[in-house]
């Protein structure tokens, strides 16, 4: 355990890492649909989201063993860095397909920024702190709800959505500078064997996915053979993929942790949270940019009620976490997730901008209700050993559920659009300001319900996934914290704890 002073210079700088992954989840959004609209494309949006889901999702799992192996302090430094060069990239983008690469090296590092960030909270906080700790964070998001949104709008508009890349890049070179002096750790010497086979098999697998779900049915068509080899290919390979995650003597995904009820419903739960999270962020300001009628700004706006509840509810769980059961928690989220999912799939043109936020605010009080009991009770379920690769698998699930959520119904929202535009007519011109300045007011008036008719149909998927994720948080398992920690069967011999495959899951 590090001495206190060391303690909380550790946890700032994880604070301020939290920081850099929170603005780019609130303040790049607000900038996406107008950099869309300045270059074209907008039947290509959602690759500017699922490039960087892409690369963060399937780095996730190898960051986390990366991270057992080699030690956090190194691992973070790496993550940090391809994040931050990721960042200055896309904001030197000259074209769409420039920003869709240089958001996928910015996924490179976030796939490690913040598993890595979690496992070392839990490696220095005892269980009962880790509830608290973990609502420190939450305020960190709290604040950037706030501020990102607005910021990132205002820097749209006044300067250009480039400046919004180059936000979070001080506190990246700060952060990593922190935890570079100040972290000290010696991690286990052993000898080791990295998965490479299954992380490249993992991207492939992933990639054929979101290529034949983004391209298929606006490009190709859904009867096309390049969609249907697209998608036959991410079936083989997932199934390859699997093969040899249980012949691998080091597997990036250790299947047998899903042999742990807590850790199997915490990762189908954190799937459906990555999926309803990045779709409201990659959906939400084309809502009020494109249908509701305002700026970079007011579209940045528009996902901070979402962005306060979470944290909200986030840290009055981790206050209360260590004295009911999880499953507590995770249902009273789940049900404000489908109640708020329902009203979500209701939105009409009668819908106003305070009932939008009011819905959204709701939503994000869900999110935070179960996001915490997933993550403090897989890191709890597993030995010290096996922390990082548990906490990794969590945010693999998110990650891999916002990519597949977004691409799909990207996909439903493109072809829902095309239809409704009609042939001639450059739906790009609604998100660009100076284009839409130039705009007849039948022109806009159009061009505004064929974006709702696109979106009420992604929306109506947002429901339905609101509403499974309260069938999967019914399946947690009761009991209070310490109940389902793991409990080291020699705890005098901590250097020496089993592997995966010799872990009793009894939960």
């Amino acid at each position: 355990m590090l001495p206190g002073r060391e303690r909380k210079l550790v946890t700032t700088a994880l604070m301020l890492g939290s920081l850099l992954a929170a603005l780019e989840a609130t303040a790049v959004a607000a900038a996406v649909p107008t950099a869309v609209g300045s270059m074209g494309g907008v039947s290509r949006y959602s690759w500017v989201f699922s490039a960087y889901l892409l690369t963060s999702t399937t780095t996730v799992p190898l960051y986390g063993k990366l991270a057992d192996l080699f030690g956090r302090r190194r691992i973070y430094l790496i993550a940090v860095a391809l994040f931050v060069g990721g960042s200055a990239l896309s904001g030197f983008s000259g074209s769409l397909g420039q920003l869709i690469v240089f958001r996928a090296i910015q996924g490179l590092g976030a796939g490690g920024l913040m598993p890595v960030a979690a496992t070392v909270i839990g490696d220095i906080f005892t269980l009962d702190e880790r509830g608290r700790m973990q609502g420190l964070f939450a305020a960190v998001w709290a604040f950037a709800s706030l501020v990102g949104p607005l910021v990132g709008g205002l820097l749209t508009d006044a300067l250009s959505w480039r400046a919004i890349f180059f936000l979070g890049v001080p506190f990246g070179l700060i952060s990593a500078w922190m935890l570079n002096r100040h972290l000290r750790e010696e991690p286990p010497r052993r000898e080791h064997r990295l998965d490479l086979l299954g992380t490249v098999l993992l991207t492939l697998a992933v990639t054929l996915l979101l290529l034949g779900l983004i391209e298929g049915p606006e490009v190709w068509g859904w009867g096309d053979p390049r969609t249907l080899a697209t998608l036959a290919g991410a079936v083989l390979l997932t199934l390859a993929f699997l093969w040899q995650e249980n012949r691998a003597p080091e597997p990036m995904l250790p299947l047998d942790l899903f042999k742990s009820r807590v850790i199997a419903v915490s990762c189908a739960g954190n799937a459906l949270l990555g999926a309803l999270l990045f779709a409201l962020t990659a959906f939400g300001p084309i809502l009020g940019q494109g249908v509701l009628g305002g700026s970079a700004t007011d579209a940045g706006a528009l996902l901070s009620p979402i962005l306060i509840g979470w944290p909200l509810s986030s840290t009055i769980t981790g206050r209360l976490m260590s004295r009911y059961s999880y499953r507590r928690f995770c249902l009273v989220g789940g049900l404000l997730l489908a109640g708020s999912g329902v009203a979500l799939a209701r939105l009409s043109a009668a819908t106003t901008r305070l009932e939008v936020m009011a819905i959204l605010f709701v939503m994000g009080l869900g999110l935070g209700f179960v996001s915490m009991p997933y993550m403090i009770a897989v890191q709890s379920a597993v030995p010290w050993r096996l922390r990082g690769v548990a906490t990794g698998s969590v945010q693999f699930f998110r990650s891999i559920g916002g990519a597949v959520g977004v691409a799909a119904l990207g996909a439903l929202f493109a072809a829902r659009l095309t239809q409704a535009v009609g042939p001639g007519i450059d739906a790009n011109a609604l998100l660009d300001p100076g284009k839409r300045a130039a705009m007849g007011a039948l022109e806009i008036g159009h061009l505004s319900g064929a974006f709702l008719l696109a979106l009420q149909a992604v929306f109506w998927g947002v429901g339905a996934i609101a509403i499974a994720s309260l069938g999967v948080a019914l399946l947690f398992p009761g009991g209070k914290p310490r109940d389902l920690a793991w409990v080291d069967p020699d705890p005098i011999a901590a250097s020496t704890e089993p592997s995966v495959q010799a872990l009793e899951m009894p939960h």
